[in-house]
């Protein structure tokens, strides 16, 4: 096989699927093993084909276009069933089994619309996932690792920062048209979505100016953000969002920030692997996924931000 011929099961497809997870072309050139000119030919031969950008060009990255968002996760499915297949048909690799414990909002909002990337890279791997607040684990069940919601600057066993959020207002984008947002005192006009309490906004509106004439009081309050988002995304009040959980809305347009002010959340997401898995393959696999996923994610914030 010659340097510039990528395997056979790869093609534009993988090489694709290598650009979009590294954000980088000469990272998934190594990775496949061919040359920086075979990958760019495959991923523009792509771009050709389909009529559309897969890929904004920045200098040493790469980051999607919505577009690229779309044909990464059916990639990342497809490939994924076919290493399944072919790992259960060679009958060569015993399944493993990964079971990771995963604050709800974390798991609906970020990490299920992921996965089906991480399972392209664990084929062989039986994922199961509990969604549970706290570390609320049944007596007996084996858990891996945990994603957990808790205090930032809490000291939890075994545990390292995942990231902290940074807070501002979001609401759809045909409130914007109907009641306009051009500053901080037109949310007296609006509807407070509050998530779980009114502290949050009052927390924001107080860091913005003490004599804002807004009554956090009065709105709706939700037990769980993702329905605070989805409320929000119907266009039925103004919420408080995140550059994270809130990400995949913004990013397909059915939020919108009307405001530049942010402030950073008091909370913060943790990764906690306990000592006895802390060698488990798989468990090592999903943190440097989810590591580097959340890297990828924080730079297109940023370049995003830049290029707006």
């Amino acid at each position: 096989m010659s340097k510039d011929q990528p395997p056979v099961l790869s093609g534009a497809l993988r090489a694709f699927e290598a650009a979009a997870r590294h954000q980088s072309i000469k990272t998934a050139s190594n990775e496949l093993h061919v040359t920086h000119a075979s990958v760019s030919r495959y991923v523009k031969g792509l771009e050709r084909q389909l009529g559309r950008r897969l890929f904004e060009r920045h200098h040493r990255r790469i980051i999607l276009t919505a577009d690229g968002e779309v044909l990464l996760g059916a990639v990342t499915t497809g490939l994924s069933h076919i290493r399944r297949a072919v790992t259960l048909l060679s009958g060569s690799q015993r399944q493993n089994r990964l079971v990771i414990s995963v604050d709800p909002d974390f798991a609906g909002l970020w990490l299920v619309p992921r996965l089906a990337e991480f399972s392209a890279i664990v084929p062989n791997t039986l994922v199961e996932i509990f969604a549970e607040k706290g570390a609320n684990s049944l007596p007996g069940r084996r858990i891996d690792c945990t994603i957990q919601y808790a205090e930032a600057g809490m000291e939890l066993k075994n545990s390292e920062i995942l990231f902290r959020s940074r807070l501002f207002p979001v609401c759809a984008p045909a409130l914007m048209k109907t009641r306009p947002l051009r500053s901080i005192e037109d949310l007296q006009h609006h509807t407070l979505l509050h998530d779980r309490s009114i502290v949050e906004w009052q927390e924001y509106l107080q860091s913005c100016s003490k004599n804002i004439n807004v009554d956090v009081r009065l709105g709706v309050v939700f037990s769980e953000t993702a329905l605070c988002l989805d409320a929000a995304a119907r266009g039925q009040g103004v919420a408080i969002g995140d550059d994270f959980l809130a990400a995949m809305h913004l990013t397909e347009g059915r939020l919108v920030k009307p405001f530049d002010s942010t402030r950073y959340s008091k909370n913060a997401y943790y990764f906690i692997v306990p000592k006895r898995t802390a060698n488990h393959p798989a468990v090592t696999t999903f943190r440097n996924w989810l590591f580097q996923s959340i890297r990828r994610l924080r730079g297109n914030l940023r370049v995003r931000r830049i290029g707006n």
